[in-house]
């Protein structure tokens, strides 16, 4: 499918996506490039690159697509980088969480939006970071949102389709905006919550006790609070207006829960929960 496949950013991501790659013949070569040579050579040496590149002697030239995963806060640089030798055929994406922002440094480092530029975000992951904990068939059965802008060819939207639907995912398109607006429910604010609850937790005179005793469902609840703090804290400020709003809403919500429970409104309470319960089990256990 592709002669010379350049990711930038070797992480877990990437480095999953690289692993597919290879598996499926869909690649002859893959170059990993990033910021940290030592990082780079391991990633080599335990077969997930092929070659690599630090970013600051970047030559993209001979790329068939570019698949950009540094985090969001990093991507106007990193675009930056990439335009001096950035060819017009050649694909680029990414795989951030936020495409708003996305989008915006596109305009701002390259004047206006490459017609071979593919804004993209696998729901896929965990809390791990590093090219250590990937994966192969990360994507089976995962959705893949990309949001083509307005001058995106088709031709080069069909070519992120198809490499994401050849490693098993599912391919769904579209606004960006709208993207970040369900991201933001159902990705950033659990991880704002998680975070929050943790550290709200661990402050406690009986914080000791409290983690002591923590079971499943606590760990459970909890695990995406050891997601990486650097791209979650770049997630915050790139989708600011939209996790502000889900923050907004949720905090609403839990504030009516406080309240049933002043009142003692025991129907009320199970009404909730039981609406909650029938939510889950209708669109999430399958």
């Amino acid at each position: 499918m592709f002669n010379k496949v350049y990711l930038i950013g070797v992480g877990l991501i990437n480095a999953s996506l690289a692993k597919d790659l290879r598996r499926h013949k869909l690649a002859k070569y893959i170059v990993g490039i990033g910021r940290d040579e030592g990082r780079l050579s391991k990633a080599k040496s335990l077969g997930v690159i092929d070659e690599h590149q630090l970013l600051q002697d970047i030559d993209i030239s001979d790329a068939d697509i570019i698949v950009v995963g540094v985090p969001v806060g990093k991507i106007k640089d990193t675009f930056s980088v990439l335009k001096s030798s950035l060819s017009a055929k050649t694909i680029l994406t990414d795989v951030g969480s936020s495409k708003t922002n996305v989008v915006n440094a596109a305009i701002e480092v390259f004047g206006e939006l490459p017609i071979n530029f593919v804004p993209g975000h696998p729901i896929a992951g965990s809390e791990q970071s590093g090219f250590e904990h990937s994966v192969e068939n990360l994507y089976q059965n995962r959705k893949v949102i990309l949001t083509p802008t307005e001058k995106t060819l088709e031709s080069a939207s069909n070519t992120v389709t198809e490499m994401w639907e050849r490693v098993g995912a599912t391919v769904d398109l579209m606004p960006a905006d709208k993207h970040d607006a369900i991201l933001s429910a159902t990705s950033h604010l659990p991880h704002m919550v998680a975070y929050n609850l943790v550290n709200y937790l661990g402050q406690r005179e009986d914080a000791e006790s409290i983690f002591n005793y923590a079971a499943g469902g606590f760990y459970d609840f909890t695990r995406i609070a050891s997601s990486d703090p650097t791209m979650w804290a770049d997630i915050c400020i790139a989708n600011k207006h939209e996790i502000i709003h889900s923050i907004d809403g949720f905090v609403a919500s839990l504030n009516g829960l406080k309240q049933k429970i002043v009142e003692q409104d025991k129907s009320a309470i199970f009404a909730l929960f039981d609406q909650a319960k029938q939510l889950r089990d209708k669109n999430l256990n399958k």
